[in-house]
């Protein structure tokens, strides 16, 4: 299922053409964190007020996505200062391929976008092919096209799959392995990116996810072993 997230959205119109949105084109629910909602957004809404009325309320936005099987933000930035932070950058189209289970779709600030702990959080990143002219969209707009390509796609819940808490598990484990190697601390955050992008692309079964706990977690416990007996030799 879609769940369509709004993140800390300042122009309250916005929030209304969007709640309009989620009722064109089907989906059931709209998340709301820290959004400016006012009656303008409730005139915007039209006919969609209900969806607005009903919108359920975010107070903590990270503990709010440790629940969906996949989370995917929107971007129209490619670049700046973390480039790593935005690869890869997914078409609608090329989304809908990984659309499966409880899926959350974040469209963030008018003015900054999704903040970049936000967007380290993402398992998908999706950027509409616009003009390099001007590659920004209005949110709204946005969101438009990226609710109309997913309400192409049939998604159905999937009890098995895992979700992105227990993938945040794994990746600590990752993290402590590269701790106890000695690898470069200023390209661990790049590299754990990255891994949680595989991570999410690969929508992991929860067998499969034990596997990887099972191999990671006797590999530390092995290191842990073999450190020990070096230090009382």
């Amino acid at each position: 299922m879609i769940h369509v997230v709004l993140v800390e959205l300042k122009i309250p119109e916005n929030i209304g053409f969007i709640a309009r949105l989620v009722k064109n084109f089907g989906f059931q629910k709209l998340y709301l964190y820290k959004c400016n909602v006012t009656e303008d957004s409730f005139k915007t809404s039209a006919n969609a007020k209900d969806v607005l009325e009903n919108a359920v309320l975010i107070e903590d936005l990270f503990s709010f996505l440790s629940k969906f099987n996949l989370i995917v933000g929107t971007t129209g930035i490619s670049g700046g200062d973390y480039r790593f932070l935005r690869k890869p950058l997914l078409t609608p189209e090329e989304l809908l391929e990984y659309v499966e289970g409880e899926v959350a779709v974040l469209f963030g600030r008018e003015d900054f976008g999704l903040l970049n702990e936000e967007i380290e959080k993402c398992h998908i990143l999706v950027k509409i092919p616009t003009s390099e002219a001007y590659p920004v969209m209005n949110v709204s707009h946005a969101a438009a096209i990226l609710l109309y390509f997913l309400s192409k796609k049939k998604v159905e819940t999937k009890e098995n799959l895992a979700k992105a808490e227990e993938l945040e598990i794994l990746i600590k484990k990752v993290a402590e392995l590269l701790e106890q190697v000695s690898f470069p601390k200023q390209r661990e955050r790049r590299e754990l990116v990255t891994l949680r992008r595989v991570l999410g692309r690969a929508r992991l079964r929860d067998y499969e996810l034990q596997t990887l706990f099972g191999i990671f977690g006797r590999t530390l416990s092995a290191i842990e072993k073999l450190k020990k007996n070096i230090n009382t030799k």
